[in-house]
């Protein structure tokens, strides 16, 4: 029998002590943390944990005593010990996540056990923090490996008397269900299912359905949002109460607590939008109600009943059915889409407007992040803790709040949905003359209001609007000075809606790539470069609100410049369009430099290389201040990264325009490389250490880009950061976080392509750093990407690669490319392709070498490549598959559909010689089996690949 954990007095006091110490107003908690850190290596750190959060009703003396010495009431000193608690518990949280995994039986089960006591335990808060951390346990072990916590759940939902025990039970449930929603599909044998596996929800669904009927309004709210929350994965409990669910729902409609109706019109959106049969006989009456709750004085219940209309444009019911009730839809919609008189956005948009020219406040600048860096940043160990905030409130930052879903936007979202699911005549008629009567109201909010209507029917009623475009751009162009700065913001979205039919008037198709650019008439060039104008005014706005959504709009209005005329309308406006971004650049805010740079980047993408390197000074306009402010920043500031993701993005699309500055660039990379890669190493060895994982990304990913951007000319460049750099790189590709490695496989990739010779002589340590990532266990979803990264790189290598000094890998090359097309693991699609093309690559460089391994991995390899798009590296795979498949024929013969997808695949083929070569490749292998079983093989095809083979064998 295995002894019962208990705590050491000491080792129990010092943590106790660290806890309550973090606590205490001015103490050092970067201090405490660390020596918490430490603390986790040891192997029964987290039943200490446990043992506080759970059973620290009577925490030692000297805490209580600290208190009195400050001389608060016993209520606080009880706060006070729950905050202590809380913060055992929270530490314990995060620490379960990377550690669980790896407890003993024994100490897992100790934790198991101190949950389900504190689930049921008087005070909130701790029954709240045991549900967070019951969620994390589970998504370890599942709720197979916890089959007692389903015992109690259900036991707890069925109801005995004990309101905290079900408070418990739909808390830790609902987070559950939410983080885990596959786990209510989990089958458990047991005397509580009977002797045949039963899913968790056949008993977890039933007694939510009778809390419906709780007498307690905050019981039937939270009892249907854990069965909304369900519906998405629709386990097999649920499914089998579909019908019960329905009825319920229906049944509190009229529910007099606005909690309840929120819900309700939530499980009506989700039904709608999967099983709309089981409301075909009520629809009208439900078309009404969400008319009726849609006007609810609660936000949230009009908020989700809005929701509704995007539902039903979603659905497979018919539009038809709406038409009756659009006049009152319509000015229900528009009543909604007023802003509220204390709306977060509009305070924070006026007190903007009266801060100009000041800096941004530190409250007012959004996080920086490497873009391409994965999920969102972890919150500390005991975030929330100290301010004795509930463990679930994440405390959003004032600007994602400005950016919340609101009844608002959901007004414009279902108008503008409305709007492409109907024709004009039933939109149109009702919207326009309150839209014309709003333009003239003295109320801002009102006449903002209107603005947004014209933005939403934009894209859904263009034709009807089409007779009316001009005046409408010259009515909303002045709108643009109006002194209410989110007229002002809305005016600029909407500009921007409109650009696509001034380049492209309803009815004209859009250019094909590759084609002869369309003429835009002179009338609508003349109102494009007005909504220019109008645009990069704003850019210039001194309210920072403003300016972000100019910006916005500007970025949308490049990208149809650059879909309808291929950017040719923004040639002769390139200097006005240059001199704007570059002072705004040279002066905006912190907060606004990302969206800033963003349209710089913009402009430079869809004007394109050619273009700009007719006119250096525009790239010298749009390049320098982003090279002053960086090093007016300093060196190594976190807000010099999106400086230096504009620097890459430029340098890819300026290409040989950027040259003049790639140096200082390039420099400026390698050295920030330089001093990241020495704080990793010190991080990794313990030591303190200023690596900033963000900084160390955007590095790597800016030499990345000006080596994409120059190719052949960024040698000099690399051969100066020589033998540095390769060393640097190395360093990146075998770095323990996968966005690291990402970046620097990148690298690797655009060295190979554009400067070889300083990479190859490296080629055994980064082709073993390549083949690590596509090892299967390494072949998670967060790894992903790095992997792609890595696959790629390597094909990129080995066609600049000697092919007798790459001939000693190729076997473990195409095991690890041939792995992710086997089906035996889940990978993205991109890796796919990749892993495709660098097997390709592998057979066009060393076919005598590939062509044996051809067996096991043909059938797979076509069916991916069947699926790339045409271009060069497609060519470059398919080299190699003619050169191997004439050294080894049966393969192709015995996988003969998946060998004639591939074939068929290609739309047009550039390279005429390969085109010669696959025809010739037909012919070797009908010539081989013969024209009788060559006509089974043919035969046996889909009629659209047959059909196009036979046209290739003529």
């Amino acid at each position: 029998m295995a002894l019962v954990w208990q705590p050491q007095e000491a080792a129990y006091l010092q943590l106790c002590q660290l806890l309550s110490d973090f606590q205490k107003p001015g103490a050092n908690q970067a201090l405490i943390l660390q020596q918490l850190d430490q603390a986790r290596h040891v192997a029964d750190f987290n039943n200490y944990l446990s043992f506080i959060f759970s059973k620290g009703d009577n925490l030692p003396m000297e805490v209580r005593q600290q208190q009195q010495q400050r001389r608060q009431q016993q209520q606080q000193q009880q706060h006070f010990i729950l905050l202590v608690r809380q913060s055992a518990g929270l530490l314990l949280k995060n620490n379960l996540k990377e550690q669980y995994a790896g407890l003993s039986e024994d100490f897992r089960n100790y934790i198991k056990g101190d949950l389900l006591h504190v689930l049921c335990h008087p005070e909130r808060v701790l029954r709240h923090t045991a549900g967070s951390i019951t969620t994390t346990v589970v998504g370890t072990l599942g709720l197979s490996g916890w089959p007692e916590l389903v015992v109690w759940l259900g036991a707890s939902l069925q109801g005995s008397g004990d309101s905290a025990a079900l408070d418990g039970a739909l808390d830790s449930l609902a987070k559950i269900v939410e983080d885990h929603p596959h786990e209510m599909d989990t089958r458990l044998v047991g005397a509580s299912w009977g002797p045949a596996p039963a899913p968790v929800s056949n008993m977890l669904v039933p007694p939510l359905l009778a809390l419906l009927g709780s007498l307690a309004a905050e019981v039937r709210r939270r009892a249907l949002a854990v069965l909304n929350e369900m519906f998405g994965q629709m386990p097999a409990g649920f499914q089998a109460a579909l019908p019960q669910y329905t009825e319920a729902v229906f049944k509190l409609a009229t529910d007099e607590s606005p909690g309840v109706r929120r819900e309700v019109c939530i499980g009506f959106c989700q039904l709608i939008a999967v099983h709309p049969e089981l409301l075909q006989a009520q629809l009208p009456q439900l078309v009404e109600y969400m008319l009726v709750s849609n006007q609810d004085a609660d936000d949230e219940v009009a908020l989700e009943a809005a929701e509704f209309w995007l539902a039903f444009c979603e659905s497979d019911l018919g539009m038809e059915l709406l038409v009756p009730v659009m006049s009152r839809l319509i000015p229900v919609l528009m009543k909604n889409m007023v802003f509220d008189e204390y709306d977060e956005e509009v305070q924070a948009a006026e007190e903007a407007e009266l801060q100009q020219g000041q800096p941004d406040s530190e409250k007012d600048i959004r996080p920086t992040h490497a873009k391409h860096g994965k999920g969102r940043a972890e919150g500390g160990m005991m975030d929330g803790a100290a301010n004795g905030e509930d463990e679930e409130d994440d405390g959003d930052d004032d600007d994602e709040a400005m950016r919340v879903w609101n009844l608002r936007k959901c007004s414009a979202a279902a108008l503008d949905m409305l709007s492409n699911h109907l024709n004009d005549e039933h939109v149109l008629p009702l919207l326009l003359p309150i839209v014309q009567q709003r333009l003239g109201e003295a109320d801002w909010r009102v006449r903002e209001s209107a603005i947004l209507a014209l933005g939403a029917v934009s894209e859904g009623c263009h034709m009807g609007l089409a007779p009316y475009l001009t005046d409408m751009v010259k009515m909303l162009l002045p709108v643009l000075q109006d002194p209410r700065p989110m007229v002002r913001i809305i005016t600029c979205w909407c500009l921007s809606r409109y650009v696509q039919w001034v380049l492209m008037p309803p009815g004209s198709a859009e250019i094909a790539p590759g084609a002869l650019l369309r003429r835009v008439a002179p009338e609508n060039e003349a109102l494009f470069e007005q909504i220019l104008a109008g645009l990069l005014s704003r850019v210039a706005d001194g309210n920072g609100r403003v300016q972000e959504a100019a910006c916005s709009g500007l970025a949308e209005l490049l990208e149809h410049a650059g879909a309808c005329t291929h950017g040719a309308v923004l040639v002769p406006r390139l200097q006005p369009l240059a001199d704007t971004l570059s002072k705004a650049a040279a002066s905006c805010g912190r907060r606004n430099l990302r969206i800033v740079l963003e349209a710089v980047s913009t402009t430079c993408s869809v004007v394109g290389s050619r273009v700009l390197s007719q006119h250096p000074a525009a790239v010298q306009q749009l390049v320098v201040p982003l090279l002053n402010r960086w090093q007016a920043i300093g060196f190594v500031e976190r807000d010099v990264v999106p400086i230096m993701e504009a620097l890459n993005n430029m340098s890819v699309n300026m290409g040989p325009a950027f040259e003049p500055y790639a140096q200082a660039v390039f420099e400026k990379g390698v050295m920030l490389l330089q001093l990241q890669q020495e704080a990793r190493a010190a991080q990794l060895a313990g030591s303190a250490s200023s690596y900033d994982i963000d900084l160390h990304m955007a590095a790597l990913d800016m030499l990345a880009g000006v080596a994409d951007g120059l190719r052949a000319s960024v040698e000099p460049l690399v051969a100066a950061a020589s033998p540095a750099l390769p060393a640097l790189v190395l360093a990146a590709c075998g770095d323990s976080a996968s966005d690291v490695r990402q970046s620097a496989f990148a690298l690797v990739g655009d060295l190979a392509k554009s400067c070889p010779s300083h990479v190859l002589p490296r080629l055994d340590e980064f082709v073993k750093l390549s083949l690590a990532c596509m090892e299967v266990p390494a072949l998670t979803e967060p790894n992903m990407p790095s992997a792609n990264n890595a696959i790629w790189s390597l094909g990129e290598l080995m066609i600049k690669a000697n092919p007798a000094t790459l001939a000693p890998y190729i076997v473990r090359v195409c095991e690890a490319a041939a792995t992710p097309l086997m089906g035996g693991v889940r990978v993205s699609r991109s890796l796919q392709e990749n892993a495709a093309i660098s097997l390709g690559r592998a057979a066009m460089v060393c076919p005598d070498q590939v062509a044996p391994l051809l067996p096991h991995f043909l059938g797979p390899w076509c069916n991916a490549l069947r699926n790339i798009r045409d271009d060069y590296e497609k060519e470059q795979a398919f080299r190699g598959l003619v050169a191997v498949v004439h050294k080894t024929p049966e393969p192709a013969v015995t996988a003969f559909p998946a060998f004639a997808s591939a074939v068929t695949s290609w739309r047009h083929i550039q390279d005429e010689a390969l085109a010669q070569a696959l025809v010739q490749l037909l012919r070797y292998l009908h010539d081989g089996v013969g024209t009788e079983a060559w006509g089974r093989l043919v035969a046996s095809l889909e009629p659209a690949v047959r059909s196009k083979l036979e046209g290739m064998c003529r």
